[in-house]
């Protein structure tokens, strides 16, 4: 088996690591995280600086483990190594991104000739010598393959609705929330608050015993007038489930949101909280009372978790990069088809939700 030595140890090596092994026997390794001249240990080897490679020789093949191959390529030959020693990894499977996956389709092989990168391909062979070389050949590849791009770098700077869709359909952001609320329509039972009318409640409750609504200025029948930043008006330990859709965005003081949201539940109950993560700035709630935040999963995990425990805290992010650029260009959920719906990408969430509870005295005595 051909030693050889990779350069880079992070989570695009960890994942073709297998097939590394199965060709290559691994005897060290290279990364700019160490300082030249330190020796650090990795999987039992050394690991040093690529500074420091002639350790192992000058004739041990060189394995770039990154989706920055090109730059690690130039450091390479800054350092003078011969480019014969050089090999790119990026179409051996598994495939880490689109790029990969497309020059693992086009490109038999890619290797280092002289000062230039060589892409290997079924009907031509193009000599990459520069970054922009190889960008410029990556944007024909993907032309090729994907003619949305060209759809989508022609599309306006003007979006079709600027009222999220509303005036024709249903908005794409709604078809996330009703889902969520779907999903736990068990909990929306007893005393159940909404934010700003009881939709919701009606829609989606079980069992509903009164059916409360919170208003900044108190409008409508039956509505309290509470302050959910500040707690002002909201009695405590009042209610048994808190629907609070796309409302957190449009408090400053979302710590003390949170805090007035335990504090509104009465022990065992629960609150269901939705709010963006992309999406356009809703111009009604900015000049009335503002708009100040967006929210990833982590952030309204770690928001929570300030009140309630982590057990009690289930968060959930929903969206595709469609559905994403959908919603801001003001497309309405029937422009577009069901299926469109059901991936759920972590990197394009449109809205984030969270499911927390307060704990009850039976929670105590069982911990």
């Amino acid at each position: 088996m051909e030693r050889a030595i990779v350069f880079g140890c992070g989570r695009y090596y960890q994942r073709k690591k297998k097939v590394l092994e199965s060709r290559y026997e691994i005897i060290g390794f290279l990364d700019n995280m160490v300082k030249p001249g330190e020796v650090r240990q990795f999987e039992e080897k050394d690991m040093r600086n690529p500074e420091n490679l002639d350790f192992w020789g000058t004739d041990i093949p060189i394995l770039l483990m990154s989706a920055a191959f090109f730059d690690m390529w130039e450091q390479l030959l800054a350092l003078g190594v011969d480019p014969g020693r050089i090999r790119f990894m990026v179409t051996q499977p598994p495939f880490y991104d689109e790029i990969e996956e497309i020059l693992a389709k086009t490109v038999e092989e890619i290797y280092a000739e002289d000062r230039a990168m060589i892409l290997k391909g079924k009907q031509e062979t193009v000599s990459v010598t520069t970054k922009e070389e190889l960008y410029r050949c990556l944007r024909t590849l993907f032309m090729e393959k994907d003619a949305y791009i060209g759809l989508t770098a022609a599309m306006p700077a003007r979006p079709v609705s600027k009222r999220f869709g509303a005036e024709r359909g249903k908005p794409v952001d709604r078809v996330y929330i009703e889902r969520f609320l779907m999903e736990n329509q068990d909990k929306i039972t007893g005393v159940v608050m909404e934010m700003a009318d009881a939709g919701y409640t009606q829609a989606f409750g079980v069992q509903v015993e009164r059916s409360l609504v919170l208003h900044l200025n108190g409008w409508g029948k039956g509505v309290i007038k509470g302050d959910l930043e500040t707690g002002e008006g909201i009695p405590a330990d009042s209610v048994d489930c808190f629907i609070c859709t796309q409302t957190i965005q449009f408090i400053y003081d979302i710590h003390s949101a949170v805090r007035n949201i335990y504090r509104m539940l009465k022990p065992g109950g629960t609150a269901l909280v939705t709010a963006h993560c992309l999406g356009q700035i809703s111009l009604y709630d900015y000049h009335n009372w503002g708009e100040y935040w967006r929210f990833t999963d982590q952030s309204m995990r770690k928001l929570f978790s300030e009140a309630f425990a982590d057990s009690d805290i289930i968060v959930q992010s929903w969206g595709n990069v469609k559905t994403a650029v959908a919603y801001l260009y003001g497309l309405c959920a029937e422009d577009l088809k069901e299926e469109d719906f059901a991936l759920q990408d972590e990197q394009y969430p449109v809205v984030v939700t969270a499911v927390v509870r307060k704990q009850c005295m039976e929670d105590e005595r069982q911990r």
